[in-house]
């Protein structure tokens, strides 16, 4: 690929993702829906072209959002739609040649393990903003002004207990619905590559992947916080819990999918499984629970 074709790409990739994550600003409900693509061509151009042209791109468009918005989204967009991508991708293309010449990719438990780390770090950012919001006092004052602002004729008066019980572990559903999209960017991004046999790397299997134990162990005490910790203690413990789980959810998700790959149903066994995880909560919580049991299922295999 020569220069001059990697800079156009660079900027087209800049400019579709800017498009993107300013698309809610269009007078058109449903277009909010593809500001949640705004990483999708970073992920692109990093996992099809390298991650100079992503870097570029990410400045980019971080600019057009300065310019079509205001600083504040610009900051919000290259927090948390660039650096994402940027980090992710730099970990995924990392690399060795073996001594017979065969290429060693980074492995897929590390890259849960790395994107799990991140993820940590985006929920004690969003957590600060939680207890800079509440200023360390009940946030039901605080929720009881949105809601005065917001719903000024009191239709959603009734709302208030729920929104009061669950405002505790905004920071760590902020945190895990940000994975969920920079995984689902990613592996859109990938698939559309493999699909045009442009991936820089093969794709990372389900299958085999592990997390280390130390994320059962404080998966274990922010548990554990979340029921007897006070205060800050066990928001941070509700949070951490929360985030924890995704990994293992991931890791239990592969165990499924083994499974089911030695039978001879296995397009129906999955496209039931998953059918009934947008459908119910219990999968969801059976799925995570064998991600943690892994090791010992394994064992006793």
């Amino acid at each position: 690929m020569t220069n001059s074709t990697t800079i156009i790409l660079t900027v087209l990739g800049g400019l579709l993702s800017s498009a993107l994550g300013v698309s809610y600003l269009l007078p058109f409900p449903g277009f909010v829906l593809f500001s949640y693509l705004a990483a999708l061509p970073l992920f692109l151009l990093g996992l099809g072209v390298g991650l100079r042209p992503l870097y570029g791109a990410g400045v980019i468009a971080t600019l057009l959002t300065f310019l079509l918005e205001s600083p504040l989204s610009a900051g919000e967009f290259f927090f948390f739609s660039a650096l994402g991508p940027a980090f992710l991708v730099n970990r995924a293309l990392l690399n060795r040649e073996k001594s017979s010449g065969e290429i060693s990719w980074y492995p897929a438990s590390y890259l849960l393990r790395d994107f799990t780390f991140v993820t940590g770090f985006v929920m004690l950012l969003a957590l600060g903003g939680y207890f800079y919001l509440t200023e360390g006092g009940d946030p039901q004052t605080l929720i009881k002004t949105l809601l005065n602002t917001l719903d000024p004729e009191g239709h959603m008066r009734d709302a208030q207990p729920i929104l009061v019980k669950i405002f505790p572990v905004l920071p760590g559903f902020f945190a895990f619905s940000w994975g969920i999209m920079m995984l689902v960017n990613g592996v859109l991004a990938q698939g559309l590559l493999v699909r045009f046999n442009r991936n820089l790397r093969p794709s990372p299997s389900l299958e085999n992947l592990s997390v280390p134990k130390s994320f059962l162990i404080a998966f274990a005490l922010f548990f554990l916080l979340s029921f007897v910790g006070v205060g800050h203690l066990e928001i941070l413990g509700k949070n951490g819990a929360f985030v924890l789980a995704f990994p293992f959810f991931l890791v239990g998700l592969g165990l499924v999918h083994r499974w089911l790959h030695k039978t001879s149903y296995a397009l129906v066994g999955l496209t039931l499984f998953y059918f009934l995880l947008g459908l119910f909560l219990w999968p969801i919580v059976f799925v995570i629970l064998l991600g943690i049991l892994k090791p010992w299922i394994e064992k006793s295999a």
